[in-house]
Formats: structure tokens, C-alpha cells, sequence
């Protein structure tokens, strides 16, 4: 009959077409506080962890002790979306996890499962269940996905006058583009136009005042 057989859909190229998604306002600290209070211990200080250092979950879920270096303050991860390791700060402009740390585990993994004493095999399903709490409690509380502690927590960063450089690489983001891209849209005219004026210094070599935190 002269019909097509094949299917011409399916013989497109979609990788030519970039997805876009609706950005999601990432969550307030009294909603992050509502999750933590109404979480277990053990996933109650991952999600901490989460909201005062803007970890990945993975990266949270798989810390351990010895990754902690308590003089410097700092947290060596080598759990990494890319397999690389990076060492980043405990203590700056978006959160200050002293406590978090303080409280887990003294060796071996931070926090693990409270029944099978290893570290969360899912994760989010655990978050999940945490959320679908508070909902049946509460059913005007607006949910919020383990990612968006990290959505939150660079968003404070950027908001308290930190660096848009030194954020992008405490995330472990590709390019400072990434961190722009995700997190400017977030912020007021005047905060835009102060972390632009930082970037532009920087990239003229000009010495700028940035309130890392010691």
C-alpha cells in the first residue's frame, strides 16, 4: 500500500533537545527542621548533614569517621558523583554541621540504619516515609526530596555574601556555569547583582571579602 513501516519518531534525534525542568523553591529552615525532628536518629543526622554541608546523598550516607578532620574542619569526600575526592569545609555562609558530626558515630560510618546497623541502602525511600509522616499530621506541610537540602543550603550560601567560585567547588560542580544556572534565579535583584560584581573581581584578579566562616 505504500505505508510507512517504520516509526519517524523514534528516528529523531531528541539529544538535540535540552530537558528543562520546573526549578522547585528549595525548602525553608523551619521545614527542614520539621523533617529532622520527625526523622529516626540515624536519618535524622543524614539529613542534617545534608542541610548544613550541601553533600549529595551518597556522600552523606557513606561518610565516615575517619574522613572527618576535626583541627581543620574539614570533610574529605571520596564518594563522589565523579570518583574524584574533595575536601570541603564544615563550618561556612550556607551551614555550620559541628553538631551533626559531633553526634555520630565516634568510628566506622557516621550514621547507619537503627535495624540493620549499616549504612541506609535507600535512602530516600527513608526520606519518603519521613515525608508521608508528617503529611498525615500535617497535609499543608510541603514535601521536599532529599535534593533539595543541597538546593537550599547553596541558595543560603549565596544569600549570606559567600563566594559563587568557592560554592561551585564545595558542590563539586563541573563549571561555576552549573552553580549560576541552578541557584541565581533563587536570589533577589541586589543579591544577583552582588555576586556578579564578586565574580567579576575575582576574574580581574581584585582581592574581594568573602564571610567564609573560620
Amino acid at each position: 500500500m505504500g505505508w510507512r513501516t517504520d516509526n519517524p519518531v523514534q528516528a529523531f534525534d531528541r539529544t538535540i533537545i535540552r530537558e528543562r525542568r520546573e526549578p522547585r523553591r528549595p525548602p525553608t529552615r523551619r521545614e527542614i527542621q520539621t523533617a529532622i525532628d520527625a526523622a529516626p536518629p540515624g536519618i535524622a543526622g543524614i539529613l542534617t548533614l545534608l542541610a548544613e554541608t550541601g553533600m549529595r546523598m551518597n556522600e552523606a550516607v557513606m561518610l565516615e569517621r575517619w574522613q572527618v578532620d576535626n583541627p581543620k574542619r574539614q570533610i574529605l569526600l571520596t564518594k563522589t558523583k565523579t570518583s574524584r575526592p574533595r575536601t570541603i569545609s564544615w563550618h561556612t555562609p550556607g551551614g555550620n554541621a559541628t553538631q551533626a558530626l559531633g553526634q555520630g558515630a565516634a568510628t566506622g560510618f557516621l550514621y547507619t540504619s537503627g535495624t540493620t546497623g549499616k549504612p541506609f541502602a535507600n535512602f530516600s525511600s527513608n526520606h519518603a516515609q519521613v515525608m508521608r509522616r508528617i503529611l498525615r499530621d500535617n497535609p499543608l506541610f510541603r514535601r521536599f526530596g532529599v535534593h533539595g537540602l543541597r538546593h537550599a543550603f547553596a541558595v543560603r550560601w549565596l544569600k549570606e555574601g559567600g563566594n559563587i567560585y568557592r560554592l561551585s567547588r564545595h558542590l563539586g560542580h563541573s563549571s561555576v556555569k552549573v552553580t549560576e544556572q541552578n541557584y541565581l534565579g533563587f536570589l533577589t535583584v541586589e543579591e544577583q547583582e552582588r555576586v556578579q560584581f564578586q565574580a567579576e573581581q575575582i576574574f580581574e584578579g581584585v582581592p574581594t571579602k568573602s564571610p567564609t566562616m573560620a
